[in-house]
């Protein structure tokens, strides 16, 4: 594991386990140092956000509401400032949907724009390879299992698609890679069988908890790789 794909790793999940990046820290002492930083960055943040709410916190609030509910009223120009509390309001729900809602509809949409995300980290002929063990040690996380590889298997790990966790792979491809997602399903995302723009082509397969969505260029079979990905993934009950 190089020094980019070990630190995506620890990036991702800051405890790994995987085989391949313990074997790395055994390997190399700045990584195992890189490592503990980031564990302990992580438990500092943990910490940081456990912040406890006092027991009195609800009574403090309605007082607080109660009070500027009398400021209000007292107020000669009460007109505008209900017109001052309706544009506020407006403006927090239109402030909450833009920061929570998905800038995304469907599964191809999000799926091209983290392709375009991640282009250029990984090289069609990297001489790295993932094996079969180490991607069902992933896979383990969705109860799905790879009977045999798809083929030369660049690159492999945890990411976030759309908030999700999910599994990120990249495939050798025949001029390019070719990007495979396995995806917990979400109601917030459509699921489209297809999608493509200018220079990319996907596909998706639908099973019962996950969907897997394949995205190569314009040389690659997406069918074959449906078929291939239909053979070979099974999925435990």
């Amino acid at each position: 594991m190089d020094d980019l794909q070990f630190r995506r790793a620890i990036y991702a999940d800051p405890n790994n386990q995987d085989a391949d990046a313990i074997l790395a820290q055994e390997q190399d002492p700045s990584k195992k140092q890189f490592a503990q930083e980031i564990c302990q960055l992580d438990e500092k943040i943990k910490q940081a956000l456990q912040i406890p709410v006092p027991d009195d916190l609800v009574d403090k609030l309605i007082l607080r509401q109660t009070l500027a509910t009398h400021q209000v009223q007292k107020r000669k120009t009460r007109v505008h400032l209900a017109l001052a509390a309706s544009v506020a309001i407006v403006g927090g729900l239109v402030l909450n949907f833009m920061q929570f809602s998905s800038a995304y509809h469907n599964l191809g949409d999000y799926a091209l724009a983290h392709v375009y995300h991640e282009q250029g980290n990984i090289a069609n002929n990297a001489s790295s390879q993932v094996t079969l063990a180490s991607l069902n040690q992933k896979m383990a996380a969705f109860d799905g299992n790879f009977s045999q590889s798809l083929g030369k298997l660049l690159w492999a790990d945890y990411c976030r698609f759309d908030g999700m966790k999910s599994l990120h792979l990249v495939y050798q491809g025949k001029t390019s890679p070719v990007t495979v997602f396995i995806v917990p399903k979400n109601e917030q995302l459509n699921f489209t069988d297809s999608f493509n723009d200018k220079a990319l082509f996907g596909s998706s397969l639908e099973f019962n908890r996950s969907n897997i969505i394949v995205v190569g260029d314009k040389n690659e079979s997406l069918g074959q790789w449906q078929q291939s990905i239909s053979d070979t993934v099974s999925w435990s009950i």
